[in-house]
């Protein structure tokens, strides 16, 4: 009887150890009828579907031209990329932006900060802690401040034009090959921020339409505007219905003649009817229509002109602004002093001895200052003493959708659950389905590639 016993309780193990791999691969590749794609360390790349992870024998991959899974350690892994992730889900709108020194990054809402540490809440966790050195900035993000789109993922949610190959979905990659229209209505209201990474082979033309209700035409009736996009100049035109077309201006791209890859920035300014438009985070151009915000829908279209050359669109990541805070680049701090900017644009070095939701005091020139959180876009903190950091086999970074960027030491994996440790605040614990990339080997994927895009993805395009 105990023999029998035995043997109904080791099958029994065998059973729910592989319906644990089976829920774990089915829950990471978030779709059904998209593969996901793992990239090596040499940039070579692998579709295919996740099946395991044993911190013992690493990472199972399958693929249906595979005679058998492959296991591969993550020594040689650079990043797996997951279709259809889920964006994360929050409690409360978020009202800062983390940045790390290990280039983690996560939106949330601050509890205090003293000497020693700062405290914090997220989408994952309501109580976090980390000591006052690892952190590297806080972004104070406008009232109302939500992503509104963050991908592609998918044509889910995409409107074709008269000829449905002109474009097609691959690898989070909008392709165009051809002459047509792509669309999607985002829902826009006030003012945003339009990001994508453009790629192109050969001579193009592109035109981007912006708060267009026409999503799947070209349509000169729409109330919309229009920026035209070539290899070397953009010039942006106002359409209105019954009032035809005016062009607003030109600006010149002297970079796009040189390289056939740009990180592509609008901000559309609503209120004061401005726009501008920034190539890898540097102005090209600022167009004000002095008839005022002549555009009526909420969408976004891409409009490729020409047959032959190939437009990629990536990273596409739309959000609500509120018209005013600009992204200052500026160099990381070289000293002891931490730095509070303010909405004025004046800045206030010193040493911040204390923060709350109301309130920053700051030591500056021997005196306390009390600011209103209210009237700071951003602080910076002092600059620590440069540690090297040691490579771990399993510290791996969660890219999320919608949820910025943390990495930790994988300690285990059950089912869709991840849990492990952070360099930065201790123990930590994700669902899969909100994972769109795993990145490998922190010290080194980043170099292997440019399209590795190592480090945490920029949710919020400050760039310290």
């Amino acid at each position: 009887m105990s023999d029998k016993n035995s043997q109904l309780k080791s099958k029994a193990i065998r059973i729910t150890v592989l319906t644990v791999f089976l829920c774990l691969g089915e829950r990471l590749c978030h779709s059904d009828s998209e593969e996901s794609l793992i990239r090596f360390m040499d940039g070579s790349m692998l579709h295919g579907e996740l099946q395991q992870v044993s911190l013992q024998q690493g990472i199972r991959w399958g693929h249906s031209d595979l005679s058998k899974p492959i296991d591969f350690m993550p020594d040689n892994l650079a990043w797996i990329r997951f279709e259809g992730a889920s964006p994360v889900k929050r409690n409360n709108e978020p009202t800062v932006h983390i940045r790390f020194h290990n280039g983690d990054e996560v939106l949330g809402n601050l509890i205090g900060l003293d000497t020693q540490n700062v405290h914090f809440s997220t989408w994952f966790n309501e109580q976090l802690s980390a000591p006052r050195g690892v952190l590297q900035s806080l972004a104070f993000l406008s009232p109302g401040f939500r992503i509104l789109y963050e991908g592609p993922t998918s044509m889910n949610g995409w409107q074709l034009g008269r000829d449905p190959k002109a474009w097609k979905y691959r690898d989070g990659v909008l392709i165009s090959e051809g002459v047509g229209v792509l669309g999607r209505n985002f829902d826009l209201q006030g003012s945003s921020r339009i990001e994508f990474d453009l790629q192109w082979n050969g001579t193009f033309s592109l035109i981007v339409p912006v708060y267009t209700s026409s999503l799947d035409r070209f349509d000169y009736r729409s109330n919309s505007y229009m920026f035209y996009i070539s290899r070397g100049y953009v010039s942006l035109q106002r359409v209105q219905s019954g009032a035809g077309v005016r062009n607003l201006g030109q600006g010149q791209i002297p970079k796009m003649q040189t390289k056939n890859r740009v990180n592509v920035e609008l901000r559309i300014n609503k209120e004061k009817a401005e726009m501008e438009m920034y190539i890898d985070r540097e102005l090209v151009k600022k167009w004000r229509d002095a008839n005022g915000f002549a555009a009526t829908g909420s969408g976004i279209s891409f409009f490729s002109q020409l047959n032959g050359p190939i437009v990629r669109i990536s990273n596409l990541r739309v959000s609500a602004w509120d018209g005013y805070s600009d992204p200052v680049k500026f160099a990381e701090a070289a000293s002891n002093k931490d730095t509070v900017f303010l909405k004025n644009r004046d800045e206030v070095p010193g040493l911040i001895k204390k923060m709350n939701e109301k309130v920053v005091v700051i030591n500056s020139l021997g005196a306390d200052l009390k600011i209103p959180l209210d009237r700071i876009t951003r602080v910076s903190l002092a600059k620590p003493k440069t540690e090297s950091l040691s490579n771990r086999p399993w510290e791996v970074r969660a890219h999320f959708a919608g949820g910025a960027a943390v990495s930790f030491d994988l300690k285990q994996w059950e089912g869709t659950t991840l849990s492990g440790s952070s360099r930065n605040f201790g123990a930590v614990k994700f669902d899969s389905k909100f994972i769109r990339r795993l990145q490998f080997n922190l010290l080194t994927s980043q170099k292997t590639n440019e399209t590795n895009r190592g480090g945490a993805d920029q949710l919020w395009p400050w760039d310290d």
